[in-house]
């Protein structure tokens, strides 16, 4: 009899915050951490595991590439009075009935910690400081999921045509290259994807040269292709994704933009439209076999579903998937199996799961969880 392993799914959220006082939060319900369910990967339900563990607005979690630790960022910002300076992330060990242990917290020397990452070592952990402007490096030791303290600490500099939203550098994004010691940051405020190289031996960046996008699309995060040399920048402002080609010694070259809003839809002076800019995109992700790519669009409420050409790795619309009422979803996740796909729906408090038509793309919502102010979703 074939052993099964019990699959977990962990749910990120925005705490300690009163109504309105994050200006891009709607929801009224703040969490009070990470949340753990136990998942089933053959029909896509999943139920409440243990308790929540409280952690301060662990918005983005990343599971360790060898399966035993959770990376949380605590996404502070000067909103709730936090001074310049102040981040931190904290690794967890996954416990076999799906409880969460700390092991460790490190200051990440910024806030705003959008983002975090492991480059392709997985002893290095990328994070973002969104609102200071710069990226973080810290060492990570796998043997025991502690984080070292930080290594490098570039800052970047410029603006976009968007006063409100690009007065000044915002990275979002960060990725390491599956194949390279190339690190990407995708930088929201300067239309621009940052390029490094990562010393793996000092945990140091160089800088690469920076790859500039479409004036005013705002660049939120990238995922790379899992057979072919591509990567996909989700564009916030624009409500784009540009499809770039991958040069292992240049970098990104941009190769393709297409919209994902519905061609009628106008987002600007919509009540849903916390992003106050001309759309609100939010993340995007490739299918386990890189078939098809997903976009949320926020404010639409929908998610805009691409086939991705299987030689040249271009997008054609395939297809839109409706999400819940106000749900302005923060981030999507693909279970490890590749057949679902799970949206944490931050303002409608509550993470859906859809089911994956493997020839056409296709979503079917299959279950639906309540989760107060869901920012990211992982799954082992």
């Amino acid at each position: 009899m074939r052993e099964t392993k019990e699959t977990y799914l962990f749910v990120g959220s925005y705490t300690g915050y009163e109504p309105g006082q994050l200006p891009w939060v709607g929801s009224k319900k703040p969490g009070e951490g990470i949340s753990s369910f136990s998942f089933n990967s053959s029909e896509g339900t999943f139920i409440k595991a243990g308790n929540t563990t409280k952690q301060d607005s662990p918005t983005w979690l990343e599971i360790h590439p060898n399966g035993q630790f959770l990376i949380a960022t605590h996404e502070l910002s000067h909103h709730t009075g936090v001074g310049e300076g102040v981040g931190f992330v904290t690794a967890y060990k996954i416990q076999p009935n799906g409880e969460l242990e700390k092991v460790s917290t490190q200051s990440t020397g910024g806030r705003g910690n959008t983002c975090a990452a492991f480059d392709r070592t997985g002893r290095f952990l990328l994070v973002t400081r969104y609102w200071e402007g710069g990226i973080s490096v810290l060492p990570f030791y796998p043997d025991t999921g502690k984080i070292g303290e930080v290594t490098s600490t570039p800052d970047h500099s410029g603006s976009g045509p968007d006063p409100v939203r690009q007065s000044m550098p915002h990275p979002h994004g960060i990725l390491g290259d599956p194949k390279t010691n190339m690190v990407y940051a995708t930088d929201l405020g300067t239309d621009q994807v940052h390029q490094y190289i990562l010393d793996t031996k000092t945990g140091m960046l160089e800088p690469k040269g920076n790859v500039k996008l479409t004036s005013g699309s705002g660049p939120r995060g990238i995922k790379f292709h899992p057979s072919l040399r591509m990567a996909y920048v989700n564009c916030e402002l624009n409500g784009t994704v540009e499809v770039c080609s991958v040069d292992d010694t240049k970098g990104l070259v941009p190769v393709q933009t297409v919209s994902c809003y519905p061609e009628d839809f106008v987002a600007r002076d919509h009540p849903e439209n916390l992003g106050r800019s001309e759309y609100w995109g939010a993340e995007g992700c490739l299918s386990a076999d890189g078939s098809y790519y997903y976009y949320i669009c926020r404010v639409d409420q929908s998610i805009a579903i691409f086939h991705v050409g299987k030689e040249n790795g271009k997008l054609t619309f395939s297809g839109r998937c409706q999400l819940a009422d106000n749900s302005n979803a923060r981030n999507l996740t693909m279970d490890p199996t590749g057949n679902f796909l799970l949206v944490a729906s931050q303002d409608a408090d509550r993470v859906e799961c859809f089911r994956i038509n493997p020839a056409s793309g296709a979503l079917k919502l299959v279950d639906v969880q309540s989760v107060p102010c869901a920012a990211d979703v992982a799954v082992i």
